[in-house]
């Protein structure tokens, strides 16, 4: 069978080869020709004989298997062949007598046939049985007198296997045996030995027949290789036993041969079929463009699955076309990994100098002036760098990362050692603080801690584990120092709130005035003057940095009570306010109904009477203004359907009313009525030029005229007059 030419290929095992060394019978060794029979006494003496004057340098040899087994000489041959190759020893002797006697030989001391088995039995390996039986056999005759042997071996009566050599022939006769306990020892090693053996071809034969179990379950399951590793050795253990234990077991490997043959050529076809398969993916990947790491680990992973395919008809043919494209293929490949050679070469300088660099700046460090953010920064940086140089040639990364290793260690050894310092430092920082708790000059233990708290910051930075713990510890000092602190001040406030809260009632119970109708406000004098002289009682030293705060509280608070004072009605202008907003009152709440589209529920009779009720206005052209606003009422009740129209009209006029406001008062006017505005400023202009402009006092009684005369327009949305009621109040507020 054709061997294949490719690298690290496993084959299938030649099964020529297999089947003649499976099949074939292990066949005993060819006796040598024979001579005149000696005596059966004679003839096994002699056999033993030559076995225990043997050494076992000389009658032990190792098989094919490992196993060490002695010679034919003195295991495997007949007792006839023995008892002749003796006699052509004993010839050999007589020889050697006879040269002595020419030439002097030194003296040779000579074992006792004792000392012979005893040796002979220890350098035997349990798995030599001819050698055992033989050694056995011997030691029966040392152990057996000579008339019992001779009178076994002769008497027929006696059985044949009787006459052989046994495992206990000495243990089944203690009458018999001599009583050197030297030999019975040898006895039972021999017969231990003969018993391994026996449990040892056992084994073997255990194991050969599970294996053809296992061997036809991997036949059925299409498993070549694990079948032919088993194949082989039940083959191995086979030769290993006895010729009729192996003509039984390769009976029952015979019909799995065949089987195993017939799976052998078929995997052979199916490798074929697999590897046109991988030369047609090998042939895609030469046109592929994926990334060249990728790409080399897919010809790989095709390389690798060709060398589990084993053998395969057109082996050579089919390896060469394959070999060509991968070589094709890997043309990218080798291009990027030329490059990426170049770039680790790049990458290995730059680390080199990323070391040289480190090593020149721990060598200039001055151990007692270390600067541990700098060395921190430097590490750092030392570090991106260095995985940004990357990667580097396999065979230099150790020694360099050993290297790089080995500097950054001795900077943290520095930078330990002056961590250590820096520490140290902050901790006194830390039990000055502590003491300063205990000061009783409080203002210059809180100036120290401000001193200490620069020092802190004038330290820098440390180890963030330490500094953790450090900070903590010095912050909680100054922190019980500034809360000892803020506790008197808290207190100092609290006495302060205390004397200040008299003063802080009177100012309540001004700005209450400020709240009242115009009425009470016009009778509050009294009120307000009394106040005054309990606050400025009550504002007493000792309320220290309060004392301004509330004297200028009290400041605004005058003069907003003296402003509204000013600008209040007197008693007149009240009572004719009140007469105007009473009439208005009742007009205004039937135009809403009428507006909604709805009639009011009562009769123009009815309406009347509630006016006539009403008590009459004091200022004639306003009773004659609310009352035609009436009348337009009592007219109109009956017809909802006009009072929209009407509505829009009066939002005019009070429109105007409001822009003429703002102009007396200087206050701007929204951008929806300023096309009203510009056409009565150029009224104005032309009525008045040369006209002097009004006093304080003339603005509050035109203001209050506007008031009254807005109170006679309507009907109006409840919208629209609630939006011009807040404009001509923001007026009145800034007059």
């Amino acid at each position: 069978m054709t061997s294949s030419t490719e690298p690290g290929n496993t084959e299938p095992v030649n099964q020529t080869a297999s089947k003649s060394e499976s099949e074939t019978p292990i066949q005993e060794p060819a006796a040598e020709p024979q001579t005149a029979a000696p005596g059966p006494r004679d003839q096994a003496n002699a056999n033993d004989d030559a076995a225990l004057d043997a050494s076992p340098a000389d009658t032990t040899a190792t098989d094919s298997t490992g196993d060490v087994r002695h010679t034919d000489e003195g295991a495997s041959a007949s007792d006839d062949s023995g008892a002749t190759s003796n006699d052509s020893n004993a010839t050999s002797d007589d020889s050697s007598a006879t040269s002595d006697t020419a030439t002097p030989q030194p003296t040779v001391v000579k074992l006792s046939e004792k000392e012979k088995l005893q040796k002979a039995a220890a350098a035997t390996s349990y798995k030599d049985l001819p050698t055992l039986l033989s050694l056995q056999k011997r030691l029966q005759r040392l152990m057996t007198p000579d008339v019992d042997v001779e009178h076994t071996a002769n008497d027929p009566d006696v059985p044949e296997h009787d006459t052989g050599p046994t495992e206990n022939t000495a243990a089944s006769n203690p009458t018999t045996a001599q009583t050197d306990e030297d030999l019975v020892q040898v006895a039972g090693q021999l017969g231990a030995l003969i018993a391994e053996h026996h449990a040892w071809q056992q084994t073997l034969s255990n194991e050969v027949e599970r294996s053809v179990t296992t061997m036809s379950s991997y036949i059925a399951d299409g498993r070549v290789r694990e079948a032919q590793s088993l194949w082989d050795r039940s083959q191995n253990s086979i030769k290993r036993l006895a010729t009729d234990e192996q003509e039984r077991l390769q009976a029952q490997l015979a019909p799995l041969k065949l089987e195993l043959n017939k799976l052998l050529d078929w995997k052979k076809f199916a490798s074929s079929e697999k590897k046109k398969e991988l030369i047609e993916k090998m042939e895609a990947l030469t046109t592929d463009e994926s990334a060249p790491p990728q790409k080399a680990k897919l010809i790989r992973a095709l390389q690798d699955e060709w060398k589990l395919l084993g053998h395969s008809d057109d082996n050579d043919e089919l390896w060469t076309r394959f070999s060509e494209l991968a070589k094709v293929a890997f043309e990218p490949c080798k291009i990027y990994f030329k490059e990426r050679k170049e770039k680790q070469a790049a990458n290995l300088i730059a680390r080199n100098n990323i070391c040289e660099q480190l090593e020149a700046y721990a060598e200039t460090m001055d151990a007692d002036a270390v600067d541990l953010a700098e060395v921190s920064k430097l590490e750092n940086q030392a570090r991106e760098d260095w995985k940004k140089y990357a990667p580097v040639a396999q065979a230099k990364i150790k020694n360099l990362q050993k290297r790089f290793n080995t500097v950054l260690s001795d900077l943290r050894q520095k930078k330990r050692h002056a961590l250590q310092a820096h520490n140290a430092q902050k901790q006194a920082l830390i039990e000055q603080a502590q003491a300063l708790l205990t000061q009783e000059d409080l203002p210059a233990a809180i100036q120290q801690a401000k001193t200490l708290q620069q020092d802190w910051k004038a330290l820098g930075a440390g180890s963030f584990k330490d500094d953790r713990k450090l900070w903590t510890d010095f912050r909680a000092a100054c922190d019980a120092l500034f809360a000892r602190r803020d506790a008197i001040s808290k207190e100092q406030k609290q006495q302060q709130r205390q004397v200040s809260s008299v003063a802080r009632d009177h100012l309540k119970n001004i700005a209450a005035l400020l709240s009242l109708s115009d009425e009470e406000f016009s009778q509050s004098r009294g009120q307000f003057n009394t106040l005054s002289r309990e606050f400025r009682a009550a504002l007493t030293p000792d309320l220290k940095a309060e004392r301004k705060p509330l004297q200028d509280q009290f400041n605004q608070l005058s003069r907003k009570y003296e402003t509204r004072l000013r600008t209040t009605p007197d008693k007149k202008d009240l009572q004719l306010m009140q007469q105007v907003q009473a009439k208005a009152a009742l007009c205004q709440a039937h135009e809403e109904t009428l507006l909604t589209g709805t009639t009011p529920e009562i009769s123009s009779e009815a309406l009347e009477t509630a006016w006539n009720e009403l008590e009459r206005i004091g200022d004639a052209d306003i009773e004659k203004a609310m009352k035609k606003r009436f009348t337009q009422l009592l007219q109109q009740l009956e017809k909802p359907t006009e009072w929209p129209a009407m509505a829009a009209k009066q939002e005019t006029r009070a429109r105007e009313l409001c822009v003429a406001a703002e102009i007396m008062s200087g206050v701007d006017t929204p951008s929806s009525d300023k096309a009203i505005r510009m056409q009565q400023q150029l009224n104005q202009l032309q009525r008045g030029l040369g006209r002097m402009p009004l006093t304080q006092k003339d603005k509050l009684q035109q203001m209050q005229q506007t008031d009254l005369e807005f109170l006679c327009i309507g009907p109006l949305l409840p919208l629209s007059r609630s939006t011009l009621q807040n404009r001509l109040q923001h007026i009145r507020q800034k007059i």
